[in-house]
């Protein structure tokens, strides 16, 4: 991902000095001004036969500025930075730090859950990214990632109305997989590793905000069937990898909350 960006004077001939050019006969100026016409009324034709109106994204009404709106917020993962969208560091509870270790080169959807694709319905997946944390005390560890949704308006605000963060964040088969950075204290943060994760989506659906936690020692997070349980003790709402998770998912789609609306868009 580009740490910058997600995204000859031609003149005129003088008129002096230049030879007269030839003169045209009253047939050709007359052919010159029809042919243009004509072409004008086959148009005219044609755009009234079509409906009179170009066709967009379904939810965005002609002169309401919501078509131009949708677009600009769904651009903002290309204009922005890397740093803007996952900045080098996230300050959680005003005095712990979380401070990134690499951004992860693979930006596919493929590497999203099928479960959680499939939640996404028929807006569905156009882009992510994720990065890895790790926290001033090197207790914690976290991939944090961004997911820009596809589909139509429509679609993204049917998603935004049904996704329900706390009840996804109790499915095992809901969890984005991690991003461990080599030579790092998270090189061993595998999905095996994971204890926790949490989301929140932009009130549009345009964006999902994701943090997948784990302890910075590389101890082993609880399997799938006690995650969806929910009763291990690494799972309780005190646990640090928990409260983690939440916060930085917080954080982050608060943070791409502001950077949209410095970028004229809504979410």
């Amino acid at each position: 991902m580009d740490s910058q960006a997600f995204g000859a004077d031609g003149g005129y001939p003088e008129a002096a000095g230049l030879p007269p050019g030839p003169r045209r006969s009253p047939g050709r100026v007359i052919a010159a001004v029809l042919v243009p016409l004509l072409a004008l009324a086959v148009f005219g034709i044609a755009f009234a036969l079509s409906g009179g109106a170009p066709a967009y994204d379904a939810g965005a009404k002609p002169g309401s500025g919501a078509a131009s709106s949708d677009v600009a917020a769904r651009a903002v993962w290309r204009s922005a930075s890397a740093d803007q969208i996952l900045p080098p560091q996230i300050d959680r509870e005003g005095t712990e730090a979380y401070y990134r270790l690499g951004v992860d080169a693979n930006e596919s959807c493929a590497q999203l859950p099928s479960t959680f694709v499939k939640v996404l319905g028929a807006a569905g997946c156009a882009h992510v990214i994720q990065a890895t944390y790790l926290d001033s005390t090197e207790t914690v560890v976290a991939t944090v990632g961004l997911v820009a949704v596809g589909g139509t308006t429509a679609q993204r605000s049917a998603l935004f109305q049904s996704w329900t963060a706390d009840a996804y964040a109790r499915q095992y088969s809901m969890m984005p997989s991690t991003y461990p950075v080599p030579v790092t204290l998270a090189s061993s943060f595998g999905n095996a590793q994971r204890v926790a994760w949490k989301s929140s989506i932009s009130n549009d659906g345009s964006y999902i905000a994701f943090a997948v936690s784990g302890f910075a020692d590389g101890r082993l997070g609880p399997s799938a069937s006690v995650f969806d349980l929910g009763n291990a003790s690494e799972l309780q709402s005190s646990s640090p990898p928990v409260q983690v998770a939440d916060d930085l998912s917080d954080s982050i789609m608060t943070g791409f909350d502001t950077l949209s609306s410095g970028n004229g868009a809504q979410s």
